[in-house]
């Protein structure tokens, strides 16, 4: 399982933090060839045991990522301004977990985000290459979703 660490520093609350990166409807206008479907897309509607699905294709050819809502603490209904969710990936090809926390910070929130992830058919001997990969990838979709107004 390869594993990889995320942590950006948005001058925005993290109420506004979590909206933006958990505001499923946005995906698809950052990361290049996906849609989004799923009965709850905005942060503020997703609850546990919500599931998503993420199809990043060319044409026929593509992949579904399966996701779902395993835990969720919204920032602004926690008591000390914190937030949390944990997902979990369950399609044929990539499986796994991510962890993100927002927490307050003085001009802003810290968003960490967690993830461990594999892909179906890849060696664990190259974990380390996919994570270098997932957390490039996966840290400009963050710094794309906590930039949009």
């Amino acid at each position: 399982m390869a594993r990889f660490t995320i942590h950006l520093t948005p001058p925005v609350s993290p109420a506004v933090a979590f909206d933006r990166v958990l505001d499923l409807r946005a995906h698809p206008e950052v990361i290049p060839l996906t849609t989004l479907s799923g009965e709850h897309l905005r942060a503020a509607e997703l609850e546990v045991g919500s599931r998503f699905t993420a199809r990043t294709a060319v044409g026929p050819v593509g992949f579904d990522d399966v996701m779902v809502v395993d835990a969720l603490t919204h920032p602004d209904r926690s008591d000390d301004g914190r937030g949390s969710a944990r997902l979990h990936k369950e399609g044929r090809l990539v499986h796994g977990t991510i962890d993100l926390e927002v927490s307050p910070r003085p001009g802003g929130s810290t968003v960490l985000w967690r993830q461990e992830i594999r892909v179906a058919g890849v060696p664990a001997l190259l974990d380390p290459v996919v994570a270098v990969v997932a957390r490039a990838a996966y840290g400009t979709t963050l710094k794309r979703l906590l930039r949009r107004g």
